[in-house]
């Protein structure tokens, strides 16, 4: 028995590996980002890696930054945005060009006056969270020499953080820190096996719609803000609130202007979209996903620490929501990674946020500037 089925998985990766071969870089991030093996664990990109993750050529510039290299230091009438975020901001599974940092760099350059170039920067990491964002810029802002830094903002971001920066022992859970052997031998077969490359994707999504995977705590997942109240829920927002302080105490200690955007996921934009993930995947999803009580409790922090926010879920909710997330082949449902238009949308809204940021040289960040938009069910 043992011996035919063996037989038959050896047959089967034969007969893909002829018919249907697979791209082995696919789902392998090894090759670009890695994990710091000391305790806070910083996650960072690994200089001049490249790879063709999720179907997308993947290049990391000397700085740890995706994209080409750049000047240092930097040459006169060149304006510098730095981003910071996860794998909203890398760019997952799209191209550079259509990241909305890239995006944003062109509509700035096209409305630019006078001799000023404008440069966005995208130091997003896969998997990235608060703690990564503030180390990345105490380790390279100086370098680097922006004019404001941006953070991008998931809402899976809220979790709970130490002291040093690391993810709690719950937070690591939510965010995928811990590394069972069903996780490595995955990982393996993801390097070694065209067949089981070929059938990765449906086979994740029926474990989560069947609950043998519970999606509510699965690796790398991270839902907590938009489920009914807990006290996880609770440390978690007053951890990251903590953790922005910093990097916004940071930013002004060294005169970098500062914006948040924050991204909603998917199943907030429609109670259709909600009740999908609540059936297809048992998410145990609260009011607050509809209600944009997230967005709500960050328009307020922005608003108490005079910074410019941008909240997009209005004009993601103006949108149709399945051309918003990435979709493919493999990837058939995703609540978190924007699609090229979801990207676009967000580097326009980005845009009329800080067009009077940086086209006014008298201006500052102040409470009016930040975007007021309704976050409620439409």
């Amino acid at each position: 028995m043992v011996l035919s089925v063996c037989a038959t998985l050896t047959l089967l990766e034969i007969g893909i590996r002829i018919v249907k071969p697979q791209d082995p870089e696919f789902w392998d991030s090894g090759s670009f980002r890695r994990i710091q093996s000391t305790v806070p664990h910083y996650i960072e990109n690994i200089p001049h890696g490249h790879s063709n993750f999720i179907g997308a050529p993947v290049a990391i510039n000397s700085n740890g930054l995706r994209g080409e290299e750049i000047s240092i230091p930097k040459p006169p009438n060149r304006a510098r945005i730095l981003v910071v975020g996860d794998s909203v901001t890398f760019g997952y599974g799209i191209p550079l060009e259509s990241t909305y940092a890239k995006v944003l760099e062109r509509l700035l350059n096209e409305n630019a006056a006078g001799k000023t170039k404008y440069e966005v920067l995208n130091g997003g990491t896969l998997g990235g969270s608060l703690s990564d964002y503030d180390h990345f810029l105490v380790d390279k802002a100086e370098t680097l020499q922006p004019d404001m830094i941006l953070v991008g903002l998931n809402l899976n971001d809220i979790l709970v953080y130490s002291e040093s920066g690391a993810i709690s022992e719950a937070g690591a859970e939510w965010h995928g820190h811990s590394v069972r052997w069903t996780r490595r031998l995955s990982r393996f077969l993801l390097r070694h096996s065209q067949l089981y490359m070929f059938c990765y994707a449906k086979l994740k999504s029926a474990m989560y719609s069947t609950g043998i995977i519970d999606i509510n705590k699965a690796r790398g997942l991270n839902f907590v803000t938009l489920m009914p109240p807990s006290t996880y829920q609770k440390e978690a927002w007053e951890s990251s609130l903590r953790m922005l302080t910093k990097i916004i105490a940071f930013c002004r200690e060294r005169g970098y202007k500062i914006g948040v955007a924050v991204f909603p996921m998917q199943m907030q934009l429609s109670p259709r979209e909600l009740q999908f993930y609540r059936d297809k995947y048992h998410l145990h999803l609260g009011a607050e996903a509809l209600s944009g009580e997230p967005q709500q409790r960050l328009r307020k922090f922005a608003t108490d620490m005079d910074i410019a926010m941008v909240d997009l879920l209005p004009v993601y909710r103006a949108s149709n929501p399945e051309e918003l997330y990435l979709r493919n082949a493999l990837i058939r449902a995703d609540p978190n990674h924007p699609s090229v238009k979801g990207n676009q949308i967000a580097a326009d809204e980005i845009f009329l946020v800080l067009k009077p940021l940086l086209f006014d040289s008298g201006s500052s960040i102040t409470k009016d500037q930040t975007r007021d938009s309704d976050s409620g069910p439409r």
